[in-house]
């Protein structure tokens, strides 16, 4: 397990936390945020690589914070892997193990099975005898992956590791770290600024924004149910807007030009921030709404994103919704084509505005 207690760290006057975080045995946890949140800073500090200005590291429930990192027992992997060009890839991999030998673990001799068995768990067996420079990203990635792993370490620090490679190698990726964590029992801690890709690995999200750690959460959870607006925005809500508690209905927010959306419970103040989904708000065509909880509004704007369409609306009051494709085509969603929306009570989420 990975324990922070009250941990600060500062660089360049920047400083981050105090924050407190656990990473339970077995989970994979993921320390997800926008670049220049300090994520980089709180894994250099699990790590050792860096000194802490306040507060505790614990490791397996060790107090490791006066500890040099060559004795903390932790895997990190970079961005970039970092292998040694001059070593083919068994030669990079076998360092691990014999820099673990070297440190009081078992002989480096007898570590021939453990490698051969890394290699196959992360798709090397057939690289091993080639140079990094003639390797991948991707592949360069999952050599420096077992080489980590070749150490036996007690926790798995991963700093942005898959932002360097294309999409395909991405989701492979994934699926490697995935399947060797589980299979290698390891503790995790992932940093990312790429939204899809925490959700993808992630037992449990720590959202980081300005330094502070602003939620804890199961993914489903922290999508749902941001705890705050930056929170909120850097997710991809979207549609985050001020509005003020309804005089006639405590589940009613009341948003610019008096138009109105009613969420599951009374709102919690007379000004909240109402949290929406673009994939919660459901598009019709004009007059097709089935029920009486409909924003009449037009398109102005367009956006192709993948598979889908994210579609801008006045109502007057903007909203964004993300439908598939083939919907929109359907629908005849372009620009100035008079639509209905409608959004579901347990789809709005309300925040106190502060």
């Amino acid at each position: 397990m990975i324990g922070l207690r009250g941990l600060e760290v500062e660089a360049g006057g920047f400083v981050v936390g105090p924050l407190d975080l656990d990473v339970t045995a077995g989970e994979y946890g993921v320390l997800l945020g926008p670049s220049g949140a300090g994520k980089t800073l709180v894994l250099e500090a699990v790590a050792g690589v860096r000194r802490i200005r306040a507060g505790r590291v614990l490791i397996d429930g060790d107090d490791v914070t006066s500890l040099a990192p060559e004795r903390r027992r932790v895997g990190l992997v970079f961005q970039d892997g970092l292998l040694f060009p001059h070593l083919d890839v068994a030669q990079n991999v076998a360092y691990g193990a014999r820099r673990r030998g070297g440190a009081g673990g078992r002989a480096p001799g007898s570590d021939a099975g453990r490698l051969a068995k890394l290699a196959e768990e992360t798709g090397i067996s057939c690289l091993l005898e080639r140079r990094p420079g003639t390797l991948s990203g991707g592949e360069r990635q999952r050599v420096a992956l077992a080489r980590a792993l070749a150490a036996r370490p007690r926790v798995l620090l991963l700093d942005e590791p898959l932002s360097a490679v294309d999409a395909e190698a991405r989701e492979e990726l994934q699926d490697v770290l995935r399947r060797v964590s589980r299979a290698e029992r390891l503790t995790v801690l992932h940093v990312t600024h790429d939204r899809a890709e925490a959700f993808a690995l992630a037992d449990r999200c720590a959202l980081l924004v300005g330094g502070a750690l602003r939620q804890t959460g199961a993914p489903r959870e922290v999508l749902r149910r941001p705890a705050d607006e930056a929170v909120a925005r850097f997710l991809g809500a979207r549609n985050v807007l001020a509005a003020a508690r309804a005089d006639d209905d405590a589940r009613v927010a009341v948003l610019g030009a008096g138009v109105r959306l009613c969420a599951a419970e009374p709102l919690p103040s007379a000004l909240v921030t109402v949290v929406v989904r673009p994939e919660n708000v459901r598009v019709w065509r004009a007059g097709d709404a089935p029920h009486a909880a409909v924003l009449h509004g037009r398109v102005v704007r367009v956006a192709l994103e993948g598979g889908h369409v994210l579609i801008s609306v006045d109502t007057p009051a903007r909203f964004e919704a993300l439908v598939p494709e083939r919907v929109a085509e359907r629908l005849g969603l372009t620009v100035g084509a008079g639509v209905d929306i409608t959004v579901e009570p347990d789809a709005v989420h309300i925040l106190p505005r502060r």
